[in-house]
């Protein structure tokens, strides 16, 4: 009786050492997969967690929302695309192409001029600024790059006043007649009053404009600060655009991201202030499109103010060649954040024209060869190699001569270089079979330590467990 009470005890026994061991085994095989099915949900969502800069899509030429614009072939002088190009707009901080323009035709970028308090006075402390202090002696190049970049009002006034000393000690401006005092109450004779350099300078900017042949522009300061007086149009900023555009070193300040300012007497340490471009399209040319007939951004000046609202006056180069100028103003207030991909359509719907009616392409590369940032990915460069990109590239067979940009001009960036094999691994080239390959390995490394070697380490266990249980049956 005591051995089959003995075997059934042992089978029991095992039967229960079976189904722990079963249940243990399952608990393990279930934690084994949770984990590989946590491990590769991380993992793929490092994989494919995308912060690149997503691609976006410009408004169609309908939806831009604008009083008016006008793309002009400079190289042809005809006008590509407009609307409403005749229509009285202010232009905002656009008035300084013109008070840069005439700087560069009457003073030496090399030259020093003191800032008084007048140019001072004549600016509003919510205004744009360069930062400038009265009594600060700065040079006349320094104060283009202020007043171009970060548009600043003190800039442009102390620029006008340097002009309008010039253009009196040269005799280039004749002063209106003063008109006689009113004697009859006072019965005194008062000596009239020279009118101030600012205005001197306002007289200038209208001779200019008359010059031009522009019948419905007329300035009344340097900066564009709102007055009603104070206008002009599409058209007519399009033909100032072209007269800026004739020096070279408009050319060079327009296309510069950044420009660090150097020491001054009242600023006594280099970069004291850096100036940005207000021109975003120039750092985020890609915004135009991987099939954009724009070959280069090469720059231009915004301007904004509640009542103008804000716009653009803007200068690139197409792919066939042809140099255009692009002016759109009146881009209401309350949507001012969409100046950059509003002028953007623009652009670009009058690159697409005026390839359509010369569609030979003789500019090699593309938007990002000049100015390679912040692209999304497949917006990379075309045709550009270095550590610097180089001027457009004309074939012999056009007359067109776009490479005004001096080698400064070129970029600073560099996108594809010597290196590129090197800085490019398997990953990059195979995302999808690197994705695939991790996985599976991650997955069998996963199964080798939850499920086989503790399966292993069991089995082991359960023979020696066997044999001293035998044992101790027959020592019974």
């Amino acid at each position: 009786m005591v051995r089959p009470v003995v075997f059934l005890g042992v089978s029991m026994v095992k039967k229960s050492y079976y189904f722990e061991s079963l249940r243990k085994f399952s608990r393990r095989a279930a934690s084994g997969i949770i984990a590989i099915i946590l491990v590769m949900t991380v993992f793929t969502t490092w994989i494919f967690a995308d912060v690149e800069q997503p691609p976006i899509n410009l408004p169609p030429l309908e939806e831009v929302n604008c009083a008016s614009y006008i793309v002009v072939n400079r190289s042809t002088g005809a006008v590509v695309i407009s609307k409403d190009e005749d229509k009285r707009i202010y232009p905002a901080s656009m008035t300084k192409v013109m008070t840069v323009a005439l700087a560069l035709e009457y003073l030496n970028p090399q030259d020093y001029v003191t800032v008084s308090q007048t140019a001072m006075d004549a600016t509003t402390p919510n205004s744009t600024m360069m930062g400038l202090q009265v009594g600060e002696e700065v040079q006349i190049s320094e104060l283009l790059y202020g007043a171009m970049l970060p548009s600043g009002n003190d800039a442009a006034n102390v620029l006008g006043e340097a002009v309008a000393a010039k253009g009196l000690e040269q005799s280039c401006v004749v002063l209106p007649t003063p008109s006689e005092p009113d004697t009859s109450q006072t019965g005194e004779t008062e000596t009239p009053v020279p009118p101030s350099l600012l205005t001197v300078f306002s007289l200038m900017m209208n001779n200019k404009a008359a010059e031009l042949g522009l019948l419905n522009t007329n300035f009344t300061n340097t900066n564009g600060l709102h007055n009603d007086n104070h206008y002009t149009t599409a058209s007519d900023l399009a033909v100032i655009m072209d007269y800026a555009l004739s020096f070279e070193d408009f050319v060079t300040v327009i296309n510069t991201p950044t420009h660090v300012f150097k020491a001054t007497n009242k600023h006594t340490y280099d970069g004291w202030s850096i100036a940005r471009n207000t021109n975003y399209l120039l750092n985020d040319p890609w915004v135009l499109g991987k099939d954009t007939k724009v070959a280069q951004v090469v720059g231009g000046k915004t301007g904004t103010t509640i009542v103008a609202g804000t716009g653009m006056a803007a200068y690139s180069i197409n792919k066939n060649g042809s140099e255009m100028i692009t002016i759109v103003c009146g881009i209401p207030y309350d949507v001012s954040k969409k100046q950059t991909v509003f002028v953007a359509s623009v652009m670009d719907a009058g690159a697409q024209e005026c390839f359509n009616q010369d569609p030979v392409v003789r500019v090699s590369g593309n938007v990002m060869d000049y100015r390679p940032c912040n692209a999304p990915i497949g917006f990379e460069a075309e045709g550009i190699v270095g550590t610097t990109a180089p001027e457009p590239e004309v074939t012999p067979d056009t007359q067109v001569e776009p490479t005004k940009i001096q080698e400064s001009v070129n970029t600073d960036t560099t996108r594809k270089d010597n290196n590129k094999e090197e800085d490019e691994n398997f990953f990059d080239k195979h995302p999808i079979a690197s994705i695939i390959g991790l996985v599976v390995i991650v997955f069998i490394i996963a199964v080798v330590f939850l499920i086989i070697i503790p399966a292993v380490v069991h089995r082991k266990r359960k023979k020696r467990s066997g044999r001293s249980s035998h044992d101790g049956i027959r020592r019974i």
